[in-house]
């Protein structure tokens, strides 16, 4: 048996795991020979290797700091990503920094607190250059603002993203006072955004969940707050429990879908197919069958 379903919303939320905290174990990558410290800006700093120290050799310089010297505590942070360990990426903050980083809600104000935020990133394996920024330059204090660009080694993703760096000087070494990261708003968080092509595949990856006559695997394909307004039963589907529920007797049908007319709509982070779909059901006892008409 077949019937046709007059209309159907689908409503996705795109995903943000590019730099989601995960627990991780540090890890051990050398710098790459773009960010190696053999450079003069980084002898400036009394940084003559990536890790002496932790950075955190005393400067020569005094408070005075051209742009150049600015930007160079840009590639000394970068370097320290590539070293793959979290310890040395804190110790370029002051001891009572603010970082609020890219897709974290807690603020990080201390060094364990950074640590912990760096102690997912770095799995990403990630490096950064800035696109455009602006130097800003004032009685002992220096700011660098922009739009930087990361790489991650992991997946090859790229993730566009502005940049604030507030430095100070910290027992003779200039370091980072403030750090404010944020994805571009115009773009989809933490990837590139989805075209209709796959707004409509999604409808097949829920199908396919449906051929697997699992209940469960169906409902992982909701959000954790999603709304399922079924076709047979008068009971909003507000939480995975609900939802489960409804496909353990619907999966009972063996039913299968096709979209036969589809109208897609793409947003910032979000995305919807709507239309008419057709569901082919298959082992309809009598009964049910009065029911449903």
């Amino acid at each position: 048996m077949k019937f046709t379903v007059a209309t159907i919303a689908l409503a996705v939320i795109a995903g943000t795991e590019a730099f989601a905290p995960a627990q991780t174990s540090p890890l051990t990558r050398s710098a790459s020979p773009d960010v190696a410290t053999s450079s003069s800006a980084l002898n400036l700093f009394g940084m003559n290797t990536l890790k002496a120290k932790m950075f955190n050799k005393s400067a020569k310089s005094s408070s005075d700091i051209s742009e150049k010297e600015v930007r160079a505590l840009f590639e000394l942070w970068n370097s320290a990503l590539a070293t793959g360990d979290s310890r040395i990426v804190a110790s370029r903050y002051i001891k009572d920094p603010v970082l609020l980083a890219t897709v974290s809600d807690q603020p990080r104000t201390d060094f364990a607190s950074v640590k912990d935020y760096f102690d997912a990133f770095l799995k990403k394996e990630p490096q950064g250059k800035i696109v455009d920024g602006k130097v800003t330059i004032g009685d002992g204090w220096a700011s660098d603002a922009g739009i930087y660009e990361f790489t991650m080694g992991a997946t090859g993703d790229k993730v566009k993203a502005r940049y604030t760096y507030n430095y100070v000087q910290e027992d003779g070494v200039w370091k980072i006072q403030h750090h404010h990261s944020s994805v571009m708003p115009e773009e989809i968080a933490m990837g590139k955004p989805i075209t209709e092509d796959e707004v409509r595949g999604l409808f097949s990856l829920w199908n396919n969940a449906l051929a697997t006559l699992d209940p469960k695997k169906v409902a992982s394909r909701y959000a954790t707050k999603g709304v399922l307004l079924p076709t047979v039963s008068d009971t909003p589907r507000t939480d995975f429990e609900s939802i489960e529920d409804y496909f353990v007797h619907f999966l009972k049908l063996k039913p299968q879908g096709e979209i036969l007319e589809s109208h897609v709509t793409i947003g910032n982070n979000w995305c919807q197919d709507v239309g008419i779909y057709e569901v082919s059901l298959y082992l309809v006892s009598s009964l049910f069958f009065s029911k449903l008409f």
